[in-house]
């Protein structure tokens, strides 16, 4: 805080927030745009061999498709040079994201690509655009007050990072143009501002049927769920509470924290949920997140939301065939059928009899991409001798 001249006296930007504690004094932690006031080296020019190094973690724990959500037009061009190589061993489908503040700067940034909605094949695809109106665990924007002390007061419901009308105008210019929206909100009031613009766009032009999504969704409440279903969107849902259970407690107090991402609710209001991880937010095994669905527990907070808990099959439908609905290619991947796409993950333990706890703990024992063996835990000449 010294170091960037950061003080109590310092503005609360715009769509982030300079926490204090209940003294009233800095606590160290910026949320959301506050951080644009720490000045940081710029991150190192991302490569083809740093996407691959990811990819091979990505095959160790049983995965062959990934959903980037939100990513720059290079990293895309990066990929295709990646398939053109014959170097991908993972299929993405890659959200864009541009951070673009109205609908004329949207239309620049597009054109600046030349780039068009689902450009790309079976390997590596445009998946849509990624937009954002809250924080994260610290910053999701609430129609009610935090816990105290995080509430100041009653005072704190979160940080909205988009202004309704912008957004809106925004969301509305994609639908025109044929892009698929997908929208990170948090709190219940951030999903208030996703559905009237999602409500508005979908006034000039239909988006039932196109896969938009609401990204994580965690505070949904009753009169949000007919208007939901209404706009055919699907549910974007990860497992933060597996990780962050205590601090979702501290934030939001412990019954808000506790419906967080309430999966068996969305499950039996009839929509397509569609699992994932958030990584490098949440760790990257999707084990871990068929786990966390299943039991409700926690890394460091016990069960919590039991009440929220699904069955061991529709959580394997969550984290398969579902996001191959999300990314319209249902057709080609998700499930093992007759003239699909060979990608496969075999595993050590029936996931669906095995006991619960084996779920969190199996390693995957073999990764196969479009037939291709990616990944083996136990190369064929190990088992061929015996070991």
């Amino acid at each position: 805080m010294k170091k960037w001249n950061i003080t109590k006296e310092t503005p609360q930007p715009p769509g982030g927030r300079i926490t204090r504690d209940t003294n009233g004094e800095l606590n160290g932690e910026l949320i959301d745009r506050a951080k644009s006031l720490v000045r940081l080296p710029a991150p190192p020019k991302l490569t083809i061999e740093e996407l691959q190094a990811q990819h091979r973690k990505l095959n160790a724990v049983g995965l062959t498709s990934i959903r980037y959500p939100g990513a720059a037009a290079e990293q895309y061009r990066l990929l295709k040079e990646m398939e053109r190589r014959g170097l991908l061993t993972m299929r993405v489908s890659q959200l864009l994201r541009f951070g673009a503040d109205s609908a004329e700067a949207m239309r620049r940034a597009i054109a600046s690509t030349g780039l068009r909605p689902d450009d790309g094949d079976e390997w590596i695809r445009i998946g849509g655009m990624k937009l954002g109106v809250d924080g994260g665990f610290e910053g999701g924007w609430m129609r009610e007050p935090y816990a105290e002390p995080w509430g100041e007061h009653g005072t704190f419901r979160g940080v909205n990072t988009m202004k309704q009308a912008a957004f809106t105008d925004v969301v509305k210019e994609l639908n025109r143009e044929g892009w698929r929206v997908a929208t990170h909100a948090v709190g219940d009031a951030a999903i208030d501002e996703v559905l009237a613009a999602y409500e508005a766009a979908n006034a000039e032009q239909s988006i039932r049927g196109k896969r938009w999504s609401v990204e994580h969704g965690f505070i949904p409440q009753a009169d949000q769920f007919p208007r939901l279903k209404a706009l055919d969107l699907v549910i974007s849902a990860q497992d933060h509470l597996y990780l962050a259970g205590p601090s979702l407690v501290n934030y939001w107090g412990a019954a808000r924290a506790g419906r967080a991402t309430p999966v068996r609710e969305y499950v039996e209001r009839g929509f397509v949920v569609a699992g994932g991880t958030d990584s490098a937010v949440v760790p990257y095994p999707p084990l871990w997140v068929i786990y966390h669905f299943v039991t409700r527990d926690t890394i460091s907070g016990g069960v919590m939301g039991a009440d929220q808990k699904i069955t061991r099959k529709e959580a394997l439908q969550i984290e398969t065939i579902n996001n191959a609905y999300l990314t319209l290619e249902e057709n080609i991947k998700g499930s093992i059928e007759a003239g699909k796409l060979a990608d496969l993950v075999v595993l050590p333990e029936d996931i669906l009899t095995c006991p619960e706890k084996h779920i969190e703990q199996m390693q995957v024992a073999l990764t196969m991409v479009g037939g291709k063996i990616v990944y083996e835990r136990r190369p064929v000449q190990e088992r061929e001798r015996g070991f």
